[in-house]
């Protein structure tokens, strides 16, 4: 072999080690806490690699999703978070409120999406309700400092 080949094999085989070093979000939170923190009735989680990183969606028996976990590596210090807040309040003229969550992070109110960074990873958490948004807010944060304690 020379030594071409042998850097196309150590780079595929280091590949799927950098996939599983991140968090999978589906390993973090089970299917009975996601039921008793959202008052839902999820009947599986289905993940998905997403561009950024990996998504874990908890779904009911119609296959909608009852609570959505996205956890991606953040490239920049905090300025990454500041960033993406502004950017989604430009696109949906909105304002996001801040949280205490990990290292700080953010609600965006016209989406019911809680935003924060832990470490290098920032956490988007979504859930679908029919609740009203200070209980979806108030659920959602709760989904979010549970996934907090459990990020390495």
């Amino acid at each position: 072999m020379n030594r071409f080949s042998l850097f196309l094999t150590a780079a595929f085989a280091a590949a799927p080690c950098a996939v599983l070093a991140q968090n999978d979000p589906c390993e973090i939170l089970k299917i009975e806490e996601v039921n008793t923190l959202t008052a839902g009735n999820a009947n599986k989680a289905r993940a998905n690699t997403t561009k950024a990183g990996l998504e874990c969606s908890f779904l009911d028996a119609k296959q909608n999703a009852v609570l959505t976990v996205e956890i991606r590596g953040a490239k920049l210090p905090k300025a990454e978070l500041d960033i993406e807040a502004e950017n989604l309040q430009k696109i949906y003229r909105t304002s996001v409120k801040p949280v205490e969550i990990g290292d700080g992070g953010f609600w965006l109110t016209s989406k019911y999406e809680l935003f924060f960074r832990k470490n290098k990873n920032i956490v988007r958490v979504v859930m679908n309700s029919n609740s009203d948004p200070k209980t979806i807010q108030a659920r959602t944060e709760s989904v979010g400092r549970l996934v907090e304690t459990r990020l390495k």
